[in-house]
């Protein structure tokens, strides 16, 4: 058993780790800057500025680290995500000054781009496309060094493009939960060809324990599903599970969609983690969909 923070721990992903941490009989922490953010429950909350001082404070006692904190900006400016970095080191830091080795960092599948070399493997250049992307190799690299230079075991968790229940967003996939459980017709810019690899994020949880569970490893570890989708496939897939067959359109089967392939190789994560998904996309989006059941209300758009 151990005492395991959280940083960002009020977050989508945030709170199916805490879900899993529990039952797998752990004791979690949440950490986050806003007491509004915080939930009701028995789960331990601390407010913290995660400016090094205070951080010092709030993980005394703290045996394992989750770091999932993040702002995410326009894409366009690197400042929007130099507070990340900040964070980062500040928060190794102070885990380096209390004895704690044990941390997982959540990264991203956009530290990739390159598509001569499908599917992605950690062993090869990253090429982001975005400054998240960028912001998000940066704050890997801060891992290595506290890693290399300073005993710790970071654990750099590439995560492929997350979904889950009930986020309150109007990204295509949570449009399209929401469209299919109100038997509205799922729409499509133009033609589907590039399949993306979405990773439900209850196994992104399982992957995270299983890394914190390694407590003497460290380096980067791509976390995937092992399926890959086009949108097209992905609108289908939704409106089978949600009894919604059929209702579904192509604006212009010509238009591009603007979009790349991506996808990765996550082999060595199964190899030196044990980590293998428990849900394929069709049994996880049949899980949101009976969750969706339970809502009161379920708007078209947020």
């Amino acid at each position: 058993m151990m005492r395991v923070a959280i940083t960002g721990g009020t977050g989508f992903l945030g709170d199916y780790v805490v879900e899993h941490l529990i039952s797998k009989g752990h004791i979690p922490v949440i950490l986050t800057r806003s007491k509004e953010s915080i939930k009701k429950g028995n789960v331990d909350s601390k407010i913290t500025s995660y400016d090094k001082c205070d951080l010092i404070g709030k993980l005394k006692g703290i045996d394992g680290v989750i770091h999932l904190a993040a702002t995410r900006g326009s894409q366009g400016m690197i400042s929007e995500f130099h507070d990340n970095e900040v964070l980062t080191q500040n928060l190794y830091d102070a885990c380096y000054e209390l004895g704690i080795k044990n941390i997982v960092y959540a990264s991203t599948i956009s530290i990739y781009s390159s598509q001569k070399e499908l599917p992605w493997k950690e062993n090869q250049l990253p090429l982001p496309k975005l400054m998240y992307g960028v912001s998000k190799l940066t704050c890997e690299h801060i891992g290595n060094i506290y890693s290399l230079k300073k005993g710790m075991n970071v654990k750099n968790l590439r995560l492929a493009h997350l979904y889950g229940f009930n986020e309150k967003n109007n990204y295509m996939i949570n449009k399209f939960f929401r469209q299919a459980f109100h038997k509205k017709e799922l729409n499509l810019h133009g033609k589907s060809i590039a399949k993306r690899e979405f990773l439900y994020a209850k196994d992104a949880a399982i992957a995270i324990i299983c890394a914190l569970e390694k407590q003497d490893l460290s380096g980067t570890y791509n976390i995937g599903s092992e399926e890959a989708f086009t949108n097209y496939e992905v609108a289908f897939h939704i409106n089978e599970v949600f009894c919604n067959t059929g209702n579904l359109s192509i604006k212009d089967p010509k238009a591009s969609e603007g979009i790349e392939p991506s996808f990765m190789d996550s082999s060595l994560s199964k190899k030196e983690l044990g980590y293998v998904p428990n849900y394929t996309f069709t049994t996880a989006i049949g899980e949101i969909y009976s969750l969706m059941k339970e809502l009161d209300d379920v708007p078209l758009l947020y």
